[in-house]
This record gives C-alpha cells, sequence and structure tokens, in this order.
C-alpha cells in the first residue's frame, strides 16, 4: 500500500468539541483515500509537527497521562481524525488550529481504483485554507466550477483562489 502527507490544515475540522471534563478536541474530515480503519489502535497514522499516541475513541476525555505529549487521537471506521489535548493547552478551535497549522499526517493509502474520468476539484483561498471541494466531476463540470468561483469572488478583500484537481479514486 502506498503512502499519502496531508497537512491538517488542509482537512476541514467537523467539530470542536468542549463537552469533556479533561480534554477538548477536533473532529476532522475523513483522509482523503485512506486506508479502512478500525475503532482500535491500527498504528498506521503517524504526525509530524507533533507528538501524539493513539486512543481508542472511548478515551479521548481521559486525562492524558503521558508527560511527554500533549495530544493523543483516535480514528476510527469513518477515517476522522479525532484529535484531543488539554483543555488549559488550546480553549479555543481558532487557537488549537494556528498551533496545528503545519502538523502533516502520514497514513496509508486504500486500495486505490480509477473512477473513471471523473475528478475532484479542491478550492484554497490564499492563506491555504480549503474553501470548497467538490463531489466527483468530469473535467468540463470542474472547469465550469472554477468560473463561477471565480466570477463571485471579490479578490480585493477576499484573495485570490488556488485549484488543485485530483483524478477521483474509489477505495476498495
Amino acid at each position: 500500500m502506498g503512502q499519502a502527507i496531508i497537512r491538517l490544515s488542509e482537512l476541514s475540522v467537523e467539530s470542536f468539541v468542549t463537552s469533556g471534563v479533561n480534554n477538548n478536541y477536533l473532529v476532522f474530515s475523513p483522509l482523503p483515500y485512506s486506508k479502512q480503519n478500525s475503532s482500535g489502535i491500527d498504528g498506521h497514522i503517524q504526525f509530524n509537527g507533533i507528538v501524539a499516541n493513539e486512543i481508542v475513541e472511548a478515551d479521548l476525555d481521559v486525562a492524558l497521562a503521558n508527560p511527554s505529549t500533549d495530544y493523543a487521537f483516535s480514528v476510527g471506521t469513518d477515517n476522522k481524525i479525532k484529535l484531543t489535548f488539554d483543555k488549559s493547552l488550546h480553549a479555543s478551535k481558532a487557537e488549537a488550529l494556528v498551533a496545528l497549522k503545519n502538523v502533516e499526517v502520514v497514513y496509508e493509502l486504500g486500495n486505490l481504483k480509477l473512477d473513471g474520468a471523473n475528478y475532484s476539484l479542491i478550492a484554497r483561498d490564499s492563506t491555504g485554507e480549503e474553501i470548497h471541494r467538490t463531489t466527483p466531476v468530469t473535467l468540463e463540470q470542474a472547469t465550469q466550477i472554477i468560473s463561477t468561483l471565480d466570477m463571485s469572488r471579490d479578490f480585493n478583500s477576499d484573495g485570490f483562489i488556488r485549484y488543485e484537481l485530483v483524478h477521483n479514486f474509489i477505495v476498495t
């Protein structure tokens, strides 16, 4: 199986959970084209830029006992990273995202099969933050989407848009 590297800032944050007693945690969108993860400890995801221990999801609010790490993570069958940290480390979502923006995730790809002539179009603003991602589209549809996004943007206040076109795959 191949590997992929993605920055946490390239994944969208689906939620910032503050309801725990000990920890807050971020739930990120699924790892693109990732090998199917179990709900246990798989050991095939690594972080560059932080030290994080893999835990089971049920332990996301357990006090982090290892003094050499500020983070722990869980990845379930949905392939979403749940990154937990002590409430005193990052009190807000914005604070956590600034601290984690350059952190990379190294993970195993699943068994990939080309999805015909379909592509995923990813649009990022001038800061690199993802602002739009399509479902699989043809090249002609991607061109129309780019034109629509460009024509509806105020570049003076919103900055430019950078596009990434990736052949779509089905993970088998």
